[in-house]
Order: C-alpha cells, then structure tokens, then sequence
C-alpha cells in the first residue's frame, strides 16, 4: 500500500514524511487484536486502506488513525473501514475514537463530520481534536455496501 500513497497522504496520516516502507509497514503490523487493532480494505489482492486503533489497557477510549491509498480516496471507503473498526471496538468494551486531525486535511474533516455529525473538533493551532462516539454511528454506518473487501 506504501507505494499507493502520495508524500502528502503519507504526512496526512502520519503528520510526518514518510519515505521508507518498512516504517510504514511496522506502524500497521502492531496489533494485537484487543488494545490495537487493524481493519484493511484489499481489492484484487493490493491493500487500498487501513484503519487502526490504539488504546491504554482499560481505556474506554482509543485513537482512531486511518489511511486510503490517493485512488481510493473519496468514494466511502473510510466509513466502511472505520464503521467496521468501529463494531470489533465495541466488542473490546471501547465507546468512543479520539481524532487528531490537520486543520487543511479537508478530507478527513469532511469524513469525521460524516462519522460524527453532532460532535466537534477543537483546535490548537493547526491540529485539531475530536471524538467519534460508537454506539450508534458504527450501527448506521455498517450497513454501507462496496465491492472491496475488509480484511481483519
């Protein structure tokens, strides 16, 4: 998927440049499968999109991260994954995702809007902060239908 990936939705994800795929690659492989989990989108065997959590042991709140390879972007595709992240989470005994998200990334801001119509994002300076609560967005957001596959 690195190579699916423009330099900027590489820092738009990781808020930093990335240019080497093992960096890449390790930060999507830490799981395991209770306080860090990982969901993929895979379409004709290429991963497209990859939506993560990470959570403090107990927490009742993790940190969402997601990225969608450039080609991918903009047709639902994060809201399956994340609305799909969403129900494993909630199985984990996690009620709500915490964003951080730039404040030119209109993109995501478009996306958490859509994930959490009600909430807010707060701003210091260029980054800003905001919560996806789960009960019920992951319940109206699961049943979205696309012909990639999500891989856990």
């Amino acid at each position: 998927m690195f190579c699916r990936l423009s330099p900027e939705s590489g820092y738009r994800r990781f808020f930093s440049p990335i240019s080497r795929s093992d960096v890449f690659r390790a930060s999507i492989l830490r799981v395991d499968r209770y306080d860090r989990q990982a969901i993929a989108a895979v379409e004709g065997g290429e991963i497209v999109g990859v939506a993560q959590y990470a959570r403090l042991p107990g927490a009742k709140e993790a940190i969402l991260a997601i990225v969608v390879a450039d080609a991918w972007q903009r047709q639902g595709l994060g809201v399956r994954l994340i609305a799909a992240l969403a129900e494993r989470a909630i199985e984990e005994g996690i009620d709500s995702f915490s964003v951080e998200v730039q404040g030119d990334n209109f993109g995501a801001l478009r996306l958490f809007k859509r994930m959490a119509p009600d909430a807010r994002i707060a701003f210091s300076g260029a980054v800003g902060e905001g919560v996806i609560p789960l009960q019920t967005r992951s319940r109206r957001a699961g049943c979205l239908c696309s012909p990639t596959t999500l891989v856990t």
